[in-house]
């Protein structure tokens, strides 16, 4: 055991103590029952609106109180969600979803086919302003309404065909419609609930889903309760009757949560224990589809007509900033436990698509560009501000970054961190120089990374557009086989890495540890896990434990390190 692992284990003891007294001091003394299943859900959610929602936090909750047409199971494939089955006519482009006829919302009414239809259209609103909307424009006359210039709903091919029938034409072949569509964005919403309570009807007292939990608790920046649903269509295959989801940033405090048997489940340990908790057998790890990159604000901070150009809105400070990062040494002694640098922004493994080649490293080109933009030796660079989502690892991500790019450009950066929520808003404002930023694929296709950096994406928070990008990112999602829409993906990646308004570092891996009293949790390249089909394991087990012994639910420390 090293050191670094005894000193925190030492202070665990300690932790126990304080998470149990202040639990009950935040409770005022009163504590429920320990959930069948808690874990920690990383930083506080953004939402629980699909349309305004963001981030993988948010996904694990509203997938749990939601479903849509279609659902991932624990493996990550697609099953039937509110529909029970689907078609799609020769050409590919007009779909037929036919509901459950045992399908209701948790307030007993029925789910029908006007009810899912009129929560795409809300998403497609202008009015609803979701920057999610792109998701839906392979429908035909989507884009056109989320723009304003069609305002005739009818004409847009989303219709409900009586009560249990929904019917989706495309403009164009989308043969992975049925993932996008579990995707948590384009979750259903009550019918009338947001029109009438506005954003109040995502409050416990106020919430109606039609997932397999019902929401009837939240503590803002502490946890979320949630319970089985009973009206659920599949209750019956629902294994948890409770669950607790913590807001708990730091990753100190998650693992402290977890070895104190507090949560069943966190998602990546600290890097530095990494090694150290290798050995064990509730430590799972695999590849993930996704990469993290630092995102450049090409723009001028922030994102209006009038912004000013910067040094990062010359190319040759970018790439020199690209160039100048060891991505090995980022990945391998920073990041730990199975990272790798990536040499592409889309991560490898897709058997159909071979990623754009991101140029190595190379400090000495990276010093020219720099010079040759005025800056020789980094004289007269003004500091760099680099943003990040306040936790450990982020943290310790960023300043090695600044470190390198110190020694080599002679380049000084301030690290500036930030909640969440924060650094979500002051992403998508254009209030950052240069941001920590990661990307998890929302299905296994290689444009699903590229086209985010499309000037119409609500996820490109660089300030960058490219009318040639754009034009390559129109017309793969035109094109009527893979084989062309890898073509124009690949050539639309390339023109991404020539231009650099990122620098992508690492491709991501999955590292979580799951108490053996689990079962129905499996690894999978998107790292999704429903909820739904998470269940205590077989008590003749030994391995589950349902009682008093699990310490009950008591407030994490409140610790605002992501």
């Amino acid at each position: 055991m090293t050191s670094e692992l005894r000193r925190f284990l030492v202070g665990l003891s300690l932790g126990v103590a304080l998470l149990l007294a202040l639990g009950g001091a935040l409770l005022g003394g009163t504590r429920r029952p320990r959930a069948d299943f808690a874990f920690a859900n990383q930083q506080e959610i953004e939402s629980l609106d699909p349309a305004e929602a963001t981030g993988v936090p948010s996904a694990r909750i509203l997938t749990a109180l939601l479903e849509g047409l279609t659902r991932r199971d624990a493996a990550g494939r697609i099953q039937p969600g509110v529909a029970e089955h689907w078609s799609v006519s020769d050409d590919g482009l007009l779909w037929t979803f036919k509901l459950r006829d045992n399908a209701t919302w948790s307030d007993g009414r029925p789910v029908l086919a006007e009810h899912m239809v009129g929560a795409l259209r809300r998403l497609l609103d202008p009015a609803t302003a979701s920057r999610h909307a792109k998701l839906l424009w392979a429908v035909e006359g989507a884009e056109a309404y989320t723009s304003g210039t069609l305002s005739d709903f009818e004409r847009v091919g989303l219709r409900s065909v009586g009560a249990h029938t929904v019917e989706i034409r495309l403009h164009r072949p989308l043969p992975t419609l049925p993932q996008v569509l579990a995707a948590p964005q384009l979750l259903p919403v009550p019918p009338g609930l947001p029109e009438r309570l506005g954003r109040a009807w995502t409050r416990p007292e106020n919430f109606v889903g039609n997932g397999p939990f019902l929401l009837v608790e939240r503590r803002l920046r502490d946890r979320l309760r949630l319970v089985r649903n009973p009206n659920y269509w599949g209750a019956h295959e629902v294994g948890l009757e409770s669950v607790t989801a913590y807001s708990a940033d730091g990753l100190t405090t998650q693992l402290n949560l977890y070895l104190t048997g507090v949560v069943d489940w966190i998602i990546k340990p600290p890097p530095t224990l990494v090694d150290e908790l290798s050995a064990r057998e509730d430590l799972l790890t695999g590849a993930q589809f996704g990469t993290t990159f630092l995102r450049f604000n090409v723009h001028g901070a922030p994102f209006t007509e009038d912004a000013r150009p910067t040094p990062l809105s010359d190319p040759r400070v970018r790439t020199a900033l690209t160039l100048a990062l060891d991505r090995d040494s980022l990945a391998r002694d920073v990041m730990r436990g199975g990272h790798e640098a990536i040499n592409s922004f889309v991560p490898g493994g897709l058997p159909d698509y071979t990623p754009a080649v991101l140029p190595p490293c190379d400090p000495e080109r990276a010093r020219a560009l720099l010079a040759d933009a005025g800056f020789p030796g980094g004289e007269g660079f003004p500091e760099l501000r680099l943003l990040y989502p306040h936790n450990e690892t982020n943290r310790d991500f960023c300043d090695a970054i600044a470190t390198q790019w110190r020694r080599e450009l002679g380049i000084d950066t301030r690290m500036v961190q930030q909640i969440w929520k924060v650094y979500l808003d002051s992403t998508r404002s254009g209030l950052y120089q240069v941001s920590w930023g990661a990307w998890i694929g929302d299905w296994l296709d290689a444009a699903s990374f590229v086209e985010i950096f499309h000037s119409g994406s609500g996820d490109n928070r660089t300030g960058w557009h490219d009318t040639e990008f754009d034009d390559l990112i129109t017309r793969a999602s035109a094109a009527t086989d893979m084989d062309t829409r890898n073509t124009l993906t690949r050539a639309a990646e390339e023109r991404l890495l020539q231009a650099l308004p990122i620098a992508p570092v690492y491709q991501r891996v999955n590292i979580n540890l799951v108490s053996p009293r689990i079962a129905g949790w499996e690894d999978n390249l998107l790292d999704l896990h429903p909820l739904r089909d998470v269940r205590l394991a077989d008590p003749s087990t030994g391995a589950a434990n349902t009682g008093d012994a699990s310490p009950a639910d008591s407030a994490p420390p409140r610790d605002d390190a992501r």
